[in-house]
């Protein structure tokens, strides 16, 4: 443990040291808190709720407190402008005529209305690294990091909002083949072989939102353009809103006024009038608003409403069901009805109207100002930030600083409190937030007796902070100072049992541990220089109690061993990997696409079985253990559906971002489209051609991508070696002989002999040229014609330099063993073969083990043993420490043997339903992870204060419930 909390506190370190992660800024917009920054998921003043809308949709309000960007220093500390701010987010997004739900400074309010337009940057150069500001808006261009495919850059980016978040990271290039290319590709369903390109565009688009890329490099980017919306004003009600029922002709009492409607043959001429109707207030043409999305564009908005600032109302006439009337109290749940047979027109009117404007002062309180977040896909408002206009400074004589004052039927106060004590020097003693119920949060300094260096805070579950924490949430995950922390199960009468485990997440409270000695986790170099990092871990997922038979199951690819590299491993460049803990190099691999055509994809996702358990019906395989196509979301850019899909690795992760897909748009902005989503995709090797796109189908005509069906490799190291011709060098139990070269061709002629000095095989390796180069080293043929592979033994040429004084310079590997998908390891048939590929391309993206058949464990049979080497000797095992036929009270995973046994500590602390767990840390653990990051990170914060854990829990130790794990 105490390695752990070294090793954690070293990656700490380095993250204080990014740019925006831990050093105060200037202008703190789209920079994130420091590294180390204090997370508290609650406070009683900060609301998590659920409402739904006019249609019944359901939105997720949370609210949040956010300080970035302090410094201490002489005893003060300085929070610059935009460090101090008030979050408050919904999911998806709010936009008028829906009667969607806000939260305003813990006030349930509604989103009335929305003014929008458009931001353009145009030359935008940036480097790695950089998170660029865009103009003064607040945004910043973050270029996160590149990769290469044939030695050909692409890269990564995203845009990011004012509080620091962003919806995804988007990849584009400037060098490849564009998406529209990818009709041209004609395959047979099934495995085809590789296709030589690799398709990325220099446009990404976003709805709302387009980029476009002039250059892309390695280390440095150009954008031609940026362009995302904005919202410049928006007005809420504060108050729910007066609906009553139309009477055509006639009019309507709203307290001391008259509301009529007359029938036009456009819509209605609502005229509102004083008491008695002698005196007309207003009047206008006003259309009926129903759930159609085109209403809400800018153009037509004010067609569908009557609002009057003078007598602080809006007017709007809504259709709603006969049977639903007064629908946001009992709306329809199932998704966005278009049309009905018959209705109620229902006069809205709402009251105590708020309009903000974007970068202006909050009505109530000049020191803050109004930051409007859209959402960068429909424009639509996403997040509504109140940030400090002027920098705040905490001293002995000032050591708190009131929050913006909220609206309040009874009493407008400020909503927060942040106090800072013990100002000492460069740290603070004492940091807190009270609200405005005059609750306070625990110490925000979690070692007052040390102090902290900065005031930096994220206080609330609001989903913003996933971007936020993006660079540091695996540190955190990983603390283990206060040991294991391992969450609740929820039990059921009815276990959730899956007969198979393949493309399936753990359970989201599966615990984990960062590390466990005998799983690798080190970087090596590949012939270029390059750091690779390498890592192991062990994944059980779908594990469940099955009380009826006293025992604990864990179903067939429930129990997975993995091994994976940071990015995909390469042949032709000495790379390696991790096998059972040993260092193993990648020689061949062999890899094909795979194709599938005109089938269709149902949009399933709903919870069908009603609790809580995502049974995926919908997923489409793309070859029996390869990937796995599914729809995970379905949304509308006026009202032409666009479909969310994800293609699901074998392993339980998703490849990429999600991809979206839509029909019926038009690039062409004189087409008055606001919106553009492209009608296929196409992302390196893979691509799908939809034919149908509808609301919760599509149908797709053609998907493709890659397939790895087996890899070589070697655990000896290979050897460098300059032959020249007639010369000849050791081989395994051969000879290798250099029967010529020919440097302007680029080729070596190679002979292979026994003992007795027989030619066994021979090849010509080569032809290294420029029309090779542009292949290299992902096309399979390509980087076979480098290679000379008999046997357990290869040659193949440095491509890097292949020829020096007249000799080929050469690399060779001996004791090469195979490994094919869907075969029992080689040296311990209870496990399977599962590699997997690169989504982009065809390279080895993970070594998976797995277990064909379930696996059970019960009192007489408390351990289980994981895959052996060579040698016979179990990588780890499993132990069942304490069963009770219903519940888990203790287990373990142990590696080592004798007196070098190591321990987990007990995974189950408290009773458990299912044995899932994460060891270890690789791409896979971080995207299981990333799935559950919000929840983990509030239960580590329960389990710090004591609320959750017993108070016996101490740094670096649990109690285990009376089994002690003693180390040795």
């Amino acid at each position: 443990m105490q390695h752990t909390f070294r090793l954690l506190a070293l990656a700490l370190v380095l993250l204080l040291a990014l740019p925006g992660a831990g050093a105060a800024a200037t202008d703190p917009h789209g920079l994130s808190p420091s590294a180390d920054m204090t997370f508290l998921p609650h406070l009683a003043g900060l609301r998590n709720k659920v409402y739904k809308n006019q249609l019944g949709q359901k939105k997720s309000l949370t609210e949040a407190i956010v300080l970035r960007g302090s410094e201490i220093a002489d005893g003060a500390a300085t929070v610059p402008a935009g460090g101090l701010f008030y979050l408050s987010e919904t999911s998806h997004d709010a936009r008028p005529l829906l009667r969607d739900p806000f939260l305003v400074l813990g006030e349930h309010t509604y989103l009335v209305d929305l003014k929008t337009a458009t931001r353009t940057y145009r030359d935008v150069a940036l480097n790695k690294g950089d998170r660029t500001p865009l103009g003064d808006s607040g945004y910043r261009l973050w270029f996160d990091y590149s990769t290469d495919h044939y030695d050909v850059p692409y890269a990564e980016f995203a845009v990011i909002s004012p509080s620091g978040g962003f919806p995804l990271e988007f990849p584009i290039a400037t060098r490849f083949p564009r998406r529209e290319e990818v009709r041209d590709i004609h395959l047979q369903e099934g495995l085809n072989p590789q296709l030589e390109k690799f398709y990325l565009d220099n446009t990404y688009y976003f709805g709302a939102s387009k980029y476009v890329a002039r250059d892309v490099d390695f280390d440095t980017a150009e954008f031609a353009s940026i362009e995302f919306p904005e919202i410049t004003e928006a007005t809420f009600s504060m108050q729910r809103p007066v609906i009553l029922e139309v009477r055509q002709e006639d009019y309507r009492y709203y307290f001391n006024k008259r509301i009529y409607a007359f029938r036009r043959p456009d819509g209605f001429l609502v005229r509102i009038t004083n008491f008695t109707g002698s005196e007309v207030l207003a009047e206008k043409l006003v259309k009926p608003t129903t759930a159609q999305e085109y209403k809400t564009r800018p153009a037509e908005l004010d067609k569908y409403q009557l609002t009057v600032p003078e007598l602080d109302m809006r007017v709007e006439i809504v259709i709603d069901p006969a049977f639903l009337k007064d629908s946001d109290f009992v709306p329809w749940s199932t998704g966005k009805a278009h049309g009905y047979s018959s209705g109620n027109f229902s006069f809205v009117v709402y009251r105590d109207l708020v309009t903000v404007k974007n970068g202006q002062p909050w009505p109530l309180d000049k020191r803050y100002n109004v930051v409007l977040e859209p959402n960068l896909k429909t424009g639509m408002l996403h997040r509504l930030l109140l940030e400090n206009n002027q920098p705040v400074v905490f001293d002995k004589d000032h050591d708190a600083f009131d929050g913006p004052v909220k609206y309040s039927d009874v009493w407008n106060r400020p909503a927060f409190k942040v106090v800072a004590g013990g100002l000492d020097g460069g740290v603070v003693r004492d940091l807190y937030v009270r609200d405005y119920y005059f609750m306070r949060t625990d110490n925000m300094v979690m070692w007052p007796g040390e102090g902290k260096n900065n005031l930096d805070f994220f206080l609330g579950s609001s989903p913003v902070l996933e971007p936020i924490i993006e660079r540091s949430f695996l540190t955190r995950l990983a603390d283990s100072s206060y040991g294991t922390v391992v969450e609740e199960s929820r039990f059921t009468s009815y276990p959730k049992v899956i007969p198979d485990a393949s493309f399936y997440e753990p359970d989201h409270t599966a615990p984990f541990v960062p590390r466990l000695k005998g799983l690798m986790r080190k970087v090596s170099r590949n012939r270029k220089g390059e750091r690779l990092l390498s890592a192991e871990a062990i994944v059980v997922r779908g594990s469940y109690v099955d009380y009826r038979n006293n025992r604990v199951v864990i179903p067939p690819a429930g129990l997975c061993y993995t091994s994976r590299n940071a990015r995909n491993i390469r042949t032709l460049a000495g790379e390696s990997f991790f096998l059972l803990g040993r260092r193993a190099y990648l020689t061949t691999f062999s890899s094909g696409t795979y194709v599938r055509k005109d089938f269709d994809l149902d949009f399933w996702k709903n919870q069908p079985m009603g609790d809580g358990n995502l049974m995926y019906w919908q997923d489409e395989l793309l070859g029996v253990r390869n990937k796995a196509l599914r729809y995970t979301g379905m949304s509308y850019l006026d009202d032409r559906p666009v479909a969310s899909l994800s293609l699901m690795k074998y392993s339980g992760n998703r490849w990429g971002a999600h991809f979206y897909l839509a029909q019926g748009f038009s690039e062409d902005k004189s087409a008055h489209d606001r919106y553009f989503m492209p009608d296929l995709f196409s992302e390196g090797a893979t691509y799908i051609q939809p034919e149908y796109i509808g609301s919760n189908y599509v149908k797709i005509r053609e998907f493709g991508t890659p397939s790895l069906q087996s890899i070589s490799y070697t655990y000896r190291k290979p050897g460098e070696k300059a032959l020249g011709a007639g010369d000849t060098a050791k081989l395994g139990g051969y000879v290798l002989r250099c029967d010529g070269l020919d440097e302007q061709a680029g080729t070596i002629g190679l002979s292979l002999l026994d003992k007795a000095g027989k030619v066994v095989a021979e090849k010509t390796v080569g032809p290294l040229n420029a029309e090779t180069r542009k292949l290299l080293p992902q096309h399979q043929d390509t980087a076979r014609m480098m290679q000379f592979k008999v046997g357990s033994v290869l040659a193949e040429m440095d491509l890097e330099t292949p020829f020096k004084d007249g000799r080929a310079n050469l690399w060779l590997y001996t004791g090469i063993q195979e490994l094919e998908r869907d075969t029992p390891f080689e040296f311990d048939p209870r496990f399977m073969v599962r590699p997997d590929v690169c989504g982009h391309c065809y390279q080895l993206n993970e070594v998976l083990l797995d277990n064909p058949e379930a696996i059970v464990l019960d009192r007489e049979h408390p351990v289980y043993e994981g895959p052996k080497n060579e040698k016979g000797e179990p990588l780890f095992r499993l132990v069942l420490d304490s069963f009770d036929g219903e519940m888990v009270m203790a287990w373990h995973i142990e590696t080592g043997s004798g007196d070098e046994v190591e321990k987990t500590d007990n995974l189950a602390f408290r009773p458990r339903n299912n044995v899932d767990v994460l060891v270890g840390v690789n791409g896979t653990i971080e995207g299981f992870l990333r799935l559950s990051m919000l929840p983990r990170l509030g239960f580590m914060d329960h389990w710090r204060v004591g609320s959750k854990a017993p108070s016996e829990k101490v740094s670096g130790s649990v109690n285990t419930g009376g089994s002690a794990h003693i180390r040795r």
